[in-house]
């Protein structure tokens, strides 16, 4: 059985603008850590969001989100009830690509109430990162039925269909920071599909899936949430490698989104969907 648990996201780099012209930026941002998490990690992330928060204010915003509710019941003699649990979970992205810093960015820390409390401000060049817009089909299949809600070893598949041919490639990710590479299976290269087809993956019917077991998700939460990285081009495009060329199925987050925004920014008809899918313990 082909199991996965898997991982969370967001984007930080330098590259050298092409297409759209740059425009400079600041944003600010105060970030009150976690006990969870570690000084170096709160400080990447407040210089993300502030990052993030400066492309929002001058480009806009994407969002996305996924409503849930967790239903539990309780047994308590003649108390006994059942409680419903409604959350929302997703996340906003700007339409804009982080190039490069003007200066380092500014950093101050406190501690308030106990907590650690990072303040950041940056500057730096951006550009309005504008999308492909072509329809593309894409779905999670939950024991080959179309869903976004699994159980601890539900079979977990992918059905794609895209309008004109080009070439895809699929990530999970999770809120352990790493990423792992869905498709192309084993190969450095994206996976090249038609227009003419329906394709489904992950599963032993495709006839390139080199692996004799079906692949399932698996938690040992009481329900966790997933988000799946759907990136398809009409131009062909290699997957992370390392410095002696090989490919490198399974990478740290901060590497992932480098290796992406590098794409995105070469490539302007690469188009990147994203989806949230839970995953409950038990059956």
């Amino acid at each position: 059985m082909r199991i996965f648990s898997f991982l969370l996201v967001v984007v930080l780099g330098t590259a050298t603008c092409f297409g759209q012209k740059s425009v400079s930026v600041c944003g600010e941002y105060r970030y009150v850590a976690p006990e969870n998490v570690s000084r170096e990690q709160a400080r990447n992330i407040a210089i993300e969001r502030a990052r993030n928060k400066a492309m929002a204010d001058e480009f806009g915003t994407i969002i996305s989100e996924v409503n849930t509710s967790i239903t539990k019941s309780s047994a308590d003699g003649y108390n006994a009830k059942d409680e419903t649990v409604f959350n929302t979970y997703g996340g906003t992205e700007s339409k804009g690509l982080w190039l490069s810093d003007n200066s380092e960015p500014e950093i101050s820390e406190t501690f308030e109430n106990g907590f650690f409390v990072i303040n950041v401000k940056v500057c730096g060049k951006a550009k309005e990162f504008k999308s492909a817009d072509l329809e593309l089909n894409v779905s999670s299949l939950c024991n080959g039925i179309e869903s976004d809600r699994f159980r601890s070893k539900d079979r977990f598949t992918v059905k794609f269909k895209t309008p004109v041919k080009g070439y895809l490639a699929i990530f999970l990710l999770d809120d352990n920071d790493v990423a792992s590479c869905l498709l192309p299976y084993e190969s450095g290269e994206a996976v090249e599909v038609n227009n003419k087809e329906e394709y489904v993956f992950l599963t032993t019917s495709d006839p390139n899936y080199p692996w004799g077991e079906e692949t399932i998700l698996e938690t040992e939460k009481e329900v966790e949430y997933f988000r799946i990285y759907y990136i398809f081009s009409k131009n062909s495009f290699t997957m992370p490698m390392t410095e002696n060329g090989e490919y490198v199925p399974e990478l740290q987050r901060i590497k992932f989104e480098k290796w992406l925004l590098k794409n995105r920014i070469h490539d302007e008809d690469m188009q990147v969907i994203q989806r949230v899918i839970e995953v409950r313990k038990g059956k």
